[in-house]
C-alpha cells in the first residue's frame, strides 16, 4: 500500500506536533551511548519511509552521527526522498516479503511511522524477530489506535468510525491488517521492555485541508463497507468537511531498547 506525496506533506506538520518528546529523548540518550560503544555512526533503517518525513524529523534530535535507509515498495517517493537528501540511501523493496532483508545486520535503529496498523500480526511478529536477532532498537511511531473525536459531535460519527476501523483492519498488502490492534500486539509481543505514549493528531477549526482529507478519506471507507448506507454516509461527509470542530485522531508511539 502507498500513498501519495500530498498527502505525506499535508500530514507532516500534524505528525511533529503530536510525537512523544518523553520516548525521543529516551532514544536520543540510548542512541549517544550506542555510537559511543561502537565508534561508528548509528545505522538506521526506516520501513515504509515514503518520501522521508521520519528520517526529517527525527535525525536533528538524535545526539550522534547518523547513517539512513529509507526503505519503500514506492519508487517515486524514494525519489523524492533522495531529492530532498542526497546523501540518504534509499532501497526499493517490498515489504511483505523482504522484511528480514531490508534489516541487515549491523543495523542499530530500526524506525516506521504510521505503519504497523496496515500489516499482519504474523509480519509484525517477523519484525520484532529480526529486530531482536539483530540487537537494535525498535521506534514505532503514530500507529493509529481507534480513537476519533470530534467536539462538537455528529450523530454519524461513532457510526463512521465504526466503519472506518473495520475498513483498517482489511488486508493492505501485508495480510488481514491489525489497524487499531497494531499497539496492543506489539506491546504484547515486547513485553515489559516496550514503552508507550500517546501521539495524537490535534486538528482545529481552521485546519480546512486536513479535516477535508481526512473526511473524504474515512466517508469512502465507510461507503465501500456500508453501501447501502451511502446516502447518509456522503451527507456526514458533506456536513463534516467544513465542520467548525476540534478533532482529535488518537495514535500511539512506542519504543522498544535492547537489553
Amino acid at each position: 500500500m502507498s500513498f501519495s506525496e500530498t498527502w505525506l506533506i499535508l500530514r507532516a506538520g500534524f505528525d511533529a506536533a503530536a510525537r512523544s518528546r518523553a520516548l525521543e529523548d529516551r532514544l536520543a540518550t540510548w542512541a549517544a551511548t550506542r555510537t559511543l560503544a561502537t565508534g561508528r555512526p548509528l545505522a538506521v533503517v526506516d520501513l515504509g519511509a515514503g518520501s522521508g518525513n521520519n528520517r526529517r524529523h527525527l535525525a536533528p534530535r538524535l545526539p550522534a552521527a547518523q547513517a539512513w535507509t529509507l526503505v519503500d515498495a514506492d519508487g517515486a517517493l524514494l525519489a523524492a526522498a533522495a531529492r530532498n537528501d542526497p546523501a540518504v540511501a534509499v532501497r526499493r523493496a517490498d515489504l511483505a516479503a523482504e522484511l528480514e532483508a531490508a534489516l541487515p545486520d549491523g543495523t542499530d535503529l530500526v524506525t516506521a511511522s504510521a505503519l504497523i496498523d496496515l500489516v499482519s500480526a504474523e509480519w509484525l511478529q517477523r519484525l520484532v524477530a529480526r529486530v531482536e536477532a539483530i540487537g537494535a532498537a525498535l521506534l514505532v511511531v503514530l500507529t493509529y489506535d481507534g480513537r476519533t473525536a470530534w467536539w462538537p459531535a455528529d450523530p454519524l460519527d461513532s457510526r463512521v468510525l465504526e466503519l472506518v476501523n473495520r475498513h483498517q483492519r482489511s488486508d493492505k498488502g501485508f495480510g488481514p491488517a491489525l489497524g487499531p490492534d497494531a499497539g496492543p500486539t506489539l506491546a504484547r509481543l515486547c513485553g515489559g521492555r516496550l514503552v508507550q505514549a500517546t501521539s495524537d493528531w490535534a486538528i482545529g477549526p481552521g485546519d480546512d485541508a486536513m479535516r477535508a482529507a481526512l473526511v473524504e478519506g474515512w466517508a469512502a471507507a465507510a461507503i465501500e463497507l456500508s453501501p447501502g448506507e451511502a446516502g447518509g454516509i456522503a451527507a456526514w461527509r458533506d456536513r463534516s468537511i467544513g465542520r467548525a470542530a476540534r478533532l482529535t485522531v488518537g495514535h500511539l508511539d512506542q519504543l522498544l531498547l535492547p537489553d
